[in-house]
This record gives structure tokens, C-alpha cells and sequence, in this order.
């Protein structure tokens, strides 16, 4: 019976499911939501270029690995077929690649346009960035449905709220996951607590902690608190820096940090949700 259940444990598992996430809407049309599938891959894109109008070429000076001129030749074959290596962008990988072979020029006036600032590109990176949040959020729910049908069976009571809906608005507003999954005193103190720090780093950078175009490894990082970078695009990002302000550094780390903690409540605002249908304890039971 353990042999059995352990089988049917692996049913949709593997690199299948995993790399049919980084395709919007692709897990729902498997498991025949086609509604939904369309609904992922029109927003995701949608998304996408609503943001890429504003940037442009720019993503790939805030690429992973930049494909400068007369670097690597795998990494500029790379760029030049649409992978900037832009993250979270690369999460919504058809859009990312579509805009990557629209915007490529591998010469040295590319390379330059690159380099220049754009006007609303503050704006145009958050709108970039959350079309990949978005695409993972959306795989985030077709693996949970794929859950459902592996071991919830006939008899599973309903979720008191989708995990990955959970997630997706823990990423907007930290806490307000928990609070749709009914721990409403967690989600107000995990707010708070994640609130506070990215707005210390905030008020000690002087408003310049968050800005992808000055650091945009940590904003890989700050930008997994999203109503948070979304208020700097706004706000904080498009003001003028006249000299570094003398915290900038710790003003980063700060709102880094913020952005790490997120990814823990965003976890564990799934988790919550999750574990309404699949308790600890029956895990615990069936290794027993």
C-alpha cells in the first residue's frame, strides 16, 4: 500500500510541469481550463508590453549578463534570439523573448541605447517585471491544481482561499495573503514587519534605494515586495539624485532585505492556504 501510494505520489511531477511554467496559460490548457489559459498568456503579455513601450532596449542593461560588444559570442547568440536574461521578465518567457528579438541590436549604437535613461522607465521596469511576477503566480496556481487532482481525490474539502491567489496578493500588499486565508492577526504583523523595512531603506537612501537602472540585482530582490517597488516606481525612483546620499548602501540592503522577507511570507501565505486542504498532519500519518 506504501509502494502504491508513493507511485501515485510522482503522477505530475518532473521537468514537464516546471518548464511548461515559464509559458503562461500552458499548465491551465493541460489541464483543460482553456478560459484561463487564454486569460494567463493575454495578461501576461499584455503586461509585458505595456512596459516594454517604455523601455525598450533597456532590458538589456539590466540583463543578468550583459551582452556587451565584443563579449561572449554564446552569450550575444543568446541575447540576440530574445534571452536578455532579464529577471523576473524571464519568468514570462514568450513575451521577454518576443521583446528581447524587437529590441536587440548587437552594435555599438545598440550597446548605447542600452545605456540611456528613458522617460517613465521607473514605471516601465515595474510593468516589465510584474508580467514575470504575474506569469509565476499564474504557474504557481496551475501546479496547485495539478496538487488538487494528484492527492486531494473526490473527498477534498475546498481551499479557504487559492494559494496562489494568496501569493499574488502577498506580493502586492505583504500580510494580505494570510488575511484572505483567514489569519487575518499573522497578515497584520508579517505587513507591518516587511512595511517597515523596506520604508526604513526608503527614508535613509533619500528615495534612491529602489532604481533598477543603479542597481538592478538588488531589485531583482526588492521587487519581490511589489506594492512596494510599484510605490517607488511612482514616487521615489523618478527623483533627482543630486550627490549619493551618505546611507544609500544601507538604504539598499534595507529594501533588499524587505523584498527576502516577502518571499518568506509569500510561502507561507501559499503554505496556509495550502495545508486548509492537505493538514501536516496526513503528511505525517502516511510516512507512519
Amino acid at each position: 500500500m506504501v509502494h502504491q501510494n508513493a507511485s501515485h505520489s510522482l503522477r505530475f511531477l518532473g521537468w514537464g510541469p516546471f518548464l511548461s511554467g515559464f509559458v503562461p496559460g500552458l499548465l491551465q490548457w493541460r489541464l483543460g481550463q482553456k478560459q484561463r489559459a487564454v486569460l494567463a498568456f493575454v495578461s501576461c503579455t499584455v503586461l509585458f508590453f505595456a512596459g516594454w513601450m517604455l523601455v525598450r532596449e533597456r532590458l538589456f542593461y539590466w540583463a543578468l549578463l550583459e551582452p556587451r560588444t565584443g563579449g561572449s559570442d554564446v552569450l550575444r547568440a543568446v541575447a540576440r534570439f530574445g534571452l536578455s536574461t532579464a529577471l523576473p521578465e524571464l519568468l514570462n518567457l514568450p513575451a521577454h523573448m518576443l521583446g528581447g528579438l524587437l529590441a536587440w541590436d548587437g552594435g555599438p549604437t545598440g550597446e548605447r541605447l542600452w545605456r540611456m535613461p528613458r522617460d517613465l522607465e521607473h514605471l516601465g521596469a515595474f510593468l516589465t517585471g510584474a508580467s514575470g511576477m504575474l506569469a509565476a503566480f499564474w504557474s504557481a496556481a496551475g501546479h496547485w491544481q495539478l496538487r488538487l487532482q494528484r492527492d486531494g481525490g473526490d473527498g477534498a474539502p475546498a481551499p479557504t482561499a487559492n494559494p496562489a491567489l494568496c501569493a499574488g496578493l502577498s506580493w502586492l500588499v505583504p500580510g494580505l495573503g494570510h488575511a484572505r486565508a483567514g489569519q487575518q492577526g499573522k497578515g497584520v504583523l508579517l505587513g507591518i514587519a516587511v512595511t517597515a523595512v523596506f520604508a526604513l531603506g526608503l527614508v535613509v537612501s533619500g528615495g534612491h534605494a529602489v532604481d533598477r537602472a543603479t542597481a538592478s540585482v538588488w531589485w531583482i530582490a526588492q521587487n519581490l515586495f511589489g506594492g512596494g517597488s510599484l510605490f517607488a516606481a511612482l514616487f521615489t525612483g523618478p527623483l533627482r539624485m543630486v550627490g549619493e546620499p551618505f546611507d544609500l548602501q544601507l538604504g539598499i540592503v534595507l529594501c533588499t532585505v524587505a523584498g527576502l522577507m516577502n518571499l518568506v511570507v509569500m510561502v507561507d501565505a501559499f503554505t496556509v492556504a495550502e495545508r486548509s486542504v492537505f493538514p501536516l498532519r496526513r503528511a505525517q500519518e502516511a510516512v507512519a
